[in-house]
């Protein structure tokens, strides 16, 4: 009797631990995209620069396409979004192990005459 109420215990703890992980993930990506926290500095992208052909004797130009800070700050906005995602999931899957613990087990014995 003391095991199942152990089970039990352990059970809530998962499930409670599942759940902190989902809020975390949550409240990290929302914060992220609506620009309250900035996402974590992965990777540095270098500016997208285009040359523009010009007429003899003048100096090349070159036209910015893409700024670096902008390139950057969207990859690493989809590399945290992934790992978000990659905690929330675990997360589930840690609450799924909580709930199949915490569960009362009802089993019923018929016998046939």
């Amino acid at each position: 009797m003391k095991k199942l109420r152990d089970d039990k215990i352990v059970g809530y703890v998962l499930l409670a631990v599942g759940l902190v992980m989902i809020l975390f993930a949550v409240r990290s990506m929302y914060g992220v995209y609506t620009g309250a926290d900035p996402p974590p500095s992965v990777i540095r992208v270098s500016d997208v620069k285009f040359p523009v052909p010009s007429e003899e004797g003048q100096p090349r130009e070159e036209v910015l396409l893409i700024s670096g800070d902008q390139a950057s700050k969207v990859i690493n906005m989809g590399l945290w979004s992934v790992l978000m995602l990659f905690v929330a999931s675990a997360g589930a899957k840690i609450g799924g192990l909580g709930v199949k613990m915490a569960r009362e087990i009802k089993v019923e014995v018929k016998r046939e005459d």
